[in-house]
């Protein structure tokens, strides 16, 4: 039963996404970020995160412009074992799947230090998409030459 209520939810965002990207005409400058909605019911995917003003709820990542409009979200389901592999993360996988679902070409990225990696990067490059983000010292798959 739990399932069936969640993939609702779900399909729910999916709609959304795809109106957001029918109806909505984004900026150039477009942010990937990750959110918590507030939910205190029962629901699989709740998390907690202590840094956050809203410490438990459903977590969320979006695609948003400068002007603070949602183009496109995902509901965090835990790790995609689908989209995952040694040399791609979840976080890489996850902006990588905004860009190719949205046509992001010549447009200008922003990301946190949770998604932004030097393979991110590249590959937003070879797709010509601007991207800017502050980099973890201390990622796996940064290469030691950029550490020191």
């Amino acid at each position: 039963m739990k399932i069936l209520i969640i993939s609702g939810k779900l399909e729910l965002i999916d709609k959304l996404s795809d109106s957001y990207a029918k109806y909505y005409s984004r900026t150039k400058h477009l942010a990937v970020d990750e959110i918590i909605v507030l939910f205190k019911g029962r629901v699989i995917v709740k998390h907690y995160m202590s840094k956050k003003h809203k410490q438990c709820g459903m977590k969320l990542y979006k695609l948003c412009d400068s002007k603070g409009c949602t183009y496109n979200m995902t509901v965090y389901l835990g790790k995609d074992r689908k989209c995952v592999t040694p040399s791609m993360t979840a976080t890489r996988a996850t902006v990588i799947g905004f860009t190719a679902r949205n046509e992001l070409v010549g447009h200008k990225l922003y990301v946190d230090n949770f998604f932004s990696s030097l393979a991110l990067f590249d590959d937003l490059r070879t797709e010509t998409i601007n991207c800017c983000g502050t980099i973890r010292p201390n990622r796996k798959e940064d290469t030691e030459e950029f550490r020191t």
